[in-house]
């Protein structure tokens, strides 16, 4: 069973990320964490095969988290997913230890897509 741990401040996204993701990529089961605090907390305690990020938390940036999991999980892939424009935004999540990034809004295969690809490295 694979692990994939949602960051996103929005309930609503988590959810629909959520079931996206269960339906596509088969044998996978799904976390959710608000913010920095709460995936910090979750992958302290629990291991993850991937973790599918945000950049505009609430409590902290995303690429500031997306370091402080690289240095605490190296190993785990992290996606980064948002409405930044990639062609801003997925330079500085590449060098900050990205293994992908996703836009938001991008249909159900385009997400599933980007994970499974990240799964797989």
């Amino acid at each position: 069973m694979r692990r994939i741990l949602l960051v996103d401040d929005s309930g609503e996204v988590r959810r629909s990320v959520r079931a996206v993701l269960e339906d596509l990529l088969p044998n996978t089961i799904c976390g959710e964490a608000a913010g920095a605090r709460d995936a910090l907390s979750a992958v302290g305690r629990e291991r993850w095969d991937l973790v599918l990020l945000d950049l505009s938390l609430p409590d902290c940036s995303g690429l500031d988290l997306l370091r402080d999991l690289r240095r605490l999980c190296p190993a785990v892939p992290v996606v980064v997913m948002s409405f930044h424009p990639e062609a801003e935004y997925s330079a500085a999540a590449e060098a900050a230890g990205a293994a992908g990034y996703v836009a938001k809004g991008s249909s159900p295969e385009v997400i599933a897509g980007a994970c499974a690809a990240a799964l797989v490295r």
